[in-house]
């Protein structure tokens, strides 16, 4: 057993839970004096916020790219050290202090000079981004989220308000969100910078139109003149993600043609609104939408799309928050005719449980969709797939781009692009 793990077994649980961030800290302290503080002198900016940290990340480093510096990102989905990315096997969003100085180190060796990083709540909460010099910090947005570690939403927003404090204290820039109500309580940087869809804001989009292609709009900012960008990452939620940068590059010095460029060369984030359009003339839609703000994001984007049936295919991951179960069910019912339950991460849970949880979380809706209860993620792709019509539109949320589902005895190799193929190829549906 892993000394952290067996610490864990040893003490009581609200012992640790008191202990464990200053054990962190402490962690990251060592490291950072053994490996002589890796990221001083390299711009590093750090991506908070419940939905969109990835894609946001992503982007920033593509813009970055475009400006012409050599640029490194890490994320829940991949590892960039400069080179290209490489998946990040290990699925959390901020390593641990050592592993991330690690990385760090590597990228500085490859000739790095920027750094993008998600900085989840956890990492923020346990002091594992102690020491590190960030010169931009941004928020995404705020929403219910890991409230089965930080017990309440404001301890959460309180954990994602220690990257702006970072920011300040290395007298960086602070990017927030205008559109967001706790954006006031982010307003903490010696420099804030906001930017906006529907709220004024230092950085606001005008004339927004967006489809399943992509979306164009118009920049109007204090920071520049009013210029036009193209981004090729569908849905209207992204035009937020892309805003952000924008405000970040703008407050950075970077000049709109440049902000442009970077923005048009990303096509697209492995696992973030992958659609598939078949011959049997429905589509299938991949995403890591997990959290009730990304489920109901996700699904006022879809639903007017939709000329047949939206159904929706997800499950929820064992020992996390279990309120996000019954909300996640409540909005699948508003938005959806079909839901087809099934598995996520269970992990040492009982997936029946979880399922009959999110089905009282259907109850309380005032719709009534047809459901389903499949236990294997694979037997669910199936099912819709085989009842999928004309117009239809097939949602799988939860897992993206994960390889792999946490179950009581360990991780089952997981791929939910080919489970989808393999799905239609079994009905003789072929992809446009």
């Amino acid at each position: 057993m892993k000394p952290r793990k067996l610490v864990k077994a040893l003490i009581p649980t609200k012992l640790f839970k008191k202990i464990e961030p200053t054990g962190h800290k402490l962690e990251m302290v060592v490291a950072q004096t053994r490996r002589g503080f890796p990221a001083r002198g390299l711009n590093v900016i750090g991506v908070t916020g419940t939905s969109g940290k990835t894609t946001t990340t992503t982007l920033m480093a593509s813009v970055l790219r475009a400006a012409g510096y050599k640029t490194a990102y890490f994320t829940t989905v991949a590892h960039d050290f400069g080179n290209g990315p490489e998946h990040n096997a290990g699925r959390m969003t901020t390593l641990g202090g050592a592993l991330m100085l690690r990385n760090i180190q590597k990228a500085r060796q490859n000739g790095a000079t920027w750094i993008v990083l998600e900085v989840g709540s956890h990492a923020l909460a346990q002091g594992r981004v102690w020491g590190i010099p960030f010169r931009a910090g941004i928020l995404t947005n705020l929403s219910h989220e890991h409230l089965d570690y930080h017990g309440t939403f404001e301890n959460y927003r309180a954990a994602k308000q220690e990257l702006f404090k970072l920011v300040r204290k290395y007298k960086g820039i602070g990017i927030v969100n205008a559109d967001d109500p706790s954006v006031e309580y982010f307003r903490i940087a010696l420099k804030t910078v906001s930017y906006g869809r529907v709220k004024p804001a230092d950085v606001e989009a005008k004339d927004v139109s967006s489809n399943s292609e992509g979306s164009t709009f118009s920049v109007k900012s204090s920071l520049s003149e009013t210029f036009e960008l193209k981004t090729k990452l569908p849905a209207a939620f992204n035009v937020s993600n892309v805003l952000a940068v924008t405000a970040t590059a703008l407050a950075l010095g970077i000049k709109p043609d440049v902000i442009a460029k970077g923005v048009a060369d990303l096509p697209s984030v492995p696992g973030r609104m992958a659609s598939y359009k078949t011959d049997k003339g429905f589509t299938a839609i991949i995403d890591f939408a997990h959290t009730p703000d990304s489920f109901e994001k996700i699904f006022k984007e879809v639903r007017p799309l939709t000329k047949g049936r939206l159904t929706v295919v997800f499950g929820c991951a064992g020992e996390r928050d279990q309120q996000r179960r019954y909300m996640q069910g409540t909005l699948s019912a508003d938005y959806c005719e079909r839901i087809i339950l099934t598995e996520d991460d269970p992990r040492s849970e009982d997936n029946q449980a979880i399922m009959g949880q999110i089905k009282e979380g259907i109850a309380r809706s005032k719709k009534s969709p047809e459901v389903f209860e499949i236990d294997f993620r694979e037997g669910a792709i199936d099912k819709a797939v085989e009842l999928a019509g004309q117009g239809d539109v097939i949602l799988l949320l939860s897992k993206g781009h994960e390889k792999t589902i946490a179950l009581k005895d360990g991780d089952k190799p997981w791929d939910e692009e080919r489970a989808l193929k393999d799905a239609l190829k079994a009905h003789a549906i072929k992809l446009l």
